[in-house]
């Protein structure tokens, strides 16, 4: 990311999907709270050595290689972070600072930390307890994303047959299936169709 346009960020101050955190001494607990929350919303960037008001403090020099291995560290472990993000922390330096600008993506799954649903809500990262709410949570998530929707009436024939090729050649890239010389129809039941038990 330019520093210019994280220049820009920090002008307009904190927001929904803005969040400035110190971490003067290392990542606290709060950082990977706002993560899953911004995963578990729209999506966010984390400011890593930026203080609530906008001025930079920055980060050691001499700690941003094993804070940036700890931070990859906790999003990939499934027992602090599930399921596992793959999350890194770009350095970028401004006015001769080292900050950490991260990019959280908003995810099709909903996350915890430590065991724990975070949702954002206006500027706050908020503990999720409520099983309706964990049920909204789900729901809005379906409304965005579909790649775990039911669409009871599609067909085989409805399907691109370009995009069913890319995922043949991304099957046999990642080595799940012999998938170069199967029908159309049982790749995608090898490998891509569930059937609803609806």
């Amino acid at each position: 990311m330019d520093a210019e346009k994280i220049k820009k960020i920090i002008s307009e101050g904190e927001n929904a999907w803005v969040e400035f955190k110190r971490c003067g001494n290392g990542i606290e607990s709060d950082v990977y709270e706002t993560v899953c929350a911004f995963a578990n919303h729209f999506g966010g960037i984390i400011l890593c050595g930026v203080l609530d008001d906008g001025r930079i403090n920055g980060i050691p020099e001499k700690s941003v290689i094993s804070l940036k291995k700890n931070f990859v560290s906790v999003l990939s472990n499934p027992d602090l972070f599930f399921p596992p993000l793959m999350i890194e922390p770009e350095s970028v330096e401004i006015d001769g600072k080292i900050i950490f600008f991260i990019q959280v993506p908003s995810s099709s799954d909903l996350h915890t930390y430590k065991k724990v649903i975070y949702d954002r809500i206006f500027e706050s990262d908020v503990k999720v307890t409520a099983t309706t709410k964990i049920a909204e949570m789900y729901i809005r998530k379906q409304n965005i994303f579909t790649e775990k929707k039911v669409f009871k009436y599609a067909t085989i024939n409805e399907l691109e047959s370009a995009a069913i090729e890319k995922c043949r050649q991304l099957a046999v890239l990642k080595a799940t299936i012999c998938s170069c010389s199967l029908r159309r129809s049982i790749f995608l039941i090898s490998s891509l169709w569930k059937e609803s038990k609806l």
